[in-house]
């Protein structure tokens, strides 16, 4: 006769032993490190978001290098700093030889064009004049809209161009950032005929010049240089040479196209005997920053 065992029953009718599973779950939390769903959860969450954070921190990096290197060049003005100074390196009698000095200098962090750089020197005469308060205050409304000053003691009595010049006569002349230059140039002036010497230089400084095809160049009826731009045939700036003091549509775009601006500076040399400035005379560097023509 057999004897029919009872089968176990199934495990999760099985009665367990409560101390058994205590250890058995203290050993798995211990080897896992007390690593529970919710840990799993808020490190999956932290690890995203350091992620996050370190790509908007080098998105942030590179936005800021390309702006501060590629965008903001690009975008300033174009800026040659332009220094003059007339001094007189010798006299003979009424007659002072004078050496006129242009230092050229890009301060800023883009190349700059300059494809037109000119200067005139002009003997200024002086005379003494007396006027009462009423008087000087009519001239000064008089003056009021007028581009030259006023004085109470002094007036012009003659304004002469005594020489004129070139410093840049090609287009494609340019400075790169941090690159200068001096020219001089000599001329004699007759101290017996006039008061003091000026010096004035004018500059067209452009960030791009491939659209300007030549600078034909002109003298003006007080004898002053006058530069003109021809662009190049197919150019949407095409037409007639345009003069710097145009106002026209199309010379105005392309010089705010390409951030250019005309500069002037002037130097001024005393011509009288034993004078403290007879010997030298310089200007202030003009300022980098090219004012538009409007």
């Amino acid at each position: 006769m057999h004897t029919q065992v009872p089968a176990p029953p199934p495990p999760h009718l099985q009665q367990q032993d409560p101390a058994a599973s205590a250890t058995v779950t203290s050993r798995a939390v211990e080897r896992l490190g007390w690593f529970t769903a919710a840990d799993a959860r808020a490190r999956v969450l932290r690890d995203v978001l350091q992620a996050f954070a370190l790509l908007i921190a080098a998105a942030w990096g590179l936005y800021t290098f390309v702006y501060k290197e590629v965008i903001v060049p690009r975008n300033r003005p174009a800026a040659l700093v332009v220094t003059p100074t007339l001094e007189a390196i010798g006299r003979q009698g009424d007659m002072v030889l004078a050496r006129a000095t242009f230092q050229m200098k890009n301060t800023s962090d883009s190349k700059v064009y300059a494809p037109a750089i000119w200067y005139a020197v002009r003997g200024l005469k002086l005379e003494g004049v007396e006027q009462d308060d009423s008087t000087f205050l009519r001239q000064l409304g008089e003056n009021a809209q007028k581009p030259y000053p006023s004085a109470r003691f002094s007036q012009f009595s003659a304004v002469e161009v005594l020489g004129t010049g070139k410093i840049s006569p090609e287009v494609e002349t340019w400075f790169e950032p941090g690159a200068e230059q001096r020219v001089e140039q000599i001329l004699l002036i007759p101290a017996d005929r006039y008061d003091a010497a000026q010096l004035q230089v004018v500059s067209l400084i452009s960030k791009d010049v491939h659209e300007v095809k030549e600078i034909r160049w002109r003298t003006g009826e007080d004898g002053d240089l006058e530069p003109r731009l021809v662009f190049a045939a197919g150019s949407p700036y095409a037409g007639a040479p345009a003069a710097l003091s145009d106002t026209v549509p199309r010379y105005v775009k392309w010089l705010r196209a390409n951030h250019g601006g005309v500069n002037f500076v002037t130097a001024t040399l005393s011509l009288w005997r034993n004078s403290s400035a007879a010997a030298s005379a310089s200007a202030p560097p003009a300022s980098p920053k090219s004012v538009p023509v409007p």
